[in-house]
């Protein structure tokens, strides 16, 4: 899935790490789409393992969209270059994108950075690159895009074009987590309760669990596993937690 600078909260799409979590299902399209990194593909939890799918349709841009794009691009708006990238894409025109976003990409927009990632990242238009891939991920996690910094500690999860490294892994979405994003809150819940790389924690897990679903993530099945034999006095310091943790929400849709 690709970031529309100018439509963020149309085009964002639910990406989930693929980590074997509390051992819940999660299927659907969700109502908390908006809210998620729109991602690679669109990855589920389920018991057997992580499994890619389809990603939901992208909006439909017209060709006088394109050519009033194009028109900007030419120009040398970094803005509309990216947003060419984008209308190119949806039509499977990933080599022609890929050009439109590195410039808009070198002329510091991280949306574009994290846009070029993922069509390497996931073969769109080009061989499947990790390398060039975790190259315009840490581009755009440079700018402080959350977005990126999920890809990251996805990427360190997989042993994608890096070292498999819990740490790193941990640190990414960390960074992720702090600015609102809500699928690295949901990550971060998840690592704790499973003890993945740190010490068992499920007051920290459930302040990051809250926190997921204060931005759109149903965590109705997540809950009970994670406060299961949490006392009263255990559940209001997560909750106390919480509130120390969040950074904004619109941190997350910044450039």
């Amino acid at each position: 899935m690709i970031r529309d600078l100018r439509h963020l909260s149309d085009s964002c799409k639910p990406v989930l790490l693929g980590l074997l979590a509390l051992g819940f299902i999660i299927t659907g399209q969700a109502a908390w789409a908006d809210h998620l990194p729109p991602g690679i593909q669109v990855i589920y939890v389920n018991p057997s393992g992580p499994v890619a799918g389809r990603s939901p349709g992208l909006k439909s841009y017209t060709d006088a969209d394109i050519d009033q794009a194009s028109e900007l691009a030419k120009l040398g708006d970094a803005e509309a270059e990216a947003n060419l990238g984008v209308m190119l894409a949806t039509r499977g025109k990933y080599q022609e994108a890929a050009v439109w976003y590195q410039k808009a990409a070198e002329a510091g927009l991280s949306a574009a950075a994290y846009n070029l990632g993922t069509l390497y990242y996931n073969g769109q238009g080009f061989q499947q690159d990790y390398a060039k891939a975790l190259h315009w991920f840490q581009a755009a996690a440079k700018r402080n895009d959350p977005y990126a910094e999920f890809q990251l500690g996805m990427m360190y999860d997989l042993g994608h074009g890096v070292d498999a490294s819990p740490e790193q892994e941990m640190s990414w979405y960390t960074k992720a987590a702090r600015q609102g994003l809500a699928a690295a809150q949901y990550n971060l819940a998840v690592i704790y309760h499973n003890a993945e790389g740190v010490t068992q924690d499920d007051v920290t897990a459930y302040a990051w669990l809250l926190l997921a679903e204060r931005g759109g993530v149903d965590v109705s099945e997540a809950k009970p596993v994670v406060t299961d034999g949490m006392t009263p006095e255990q559940m209001r310091s997560a909750e106390t937690l919480s509130r120390s943790l969040y950074v904004a929400a619109d941190n997350s849709l910044r450039e």
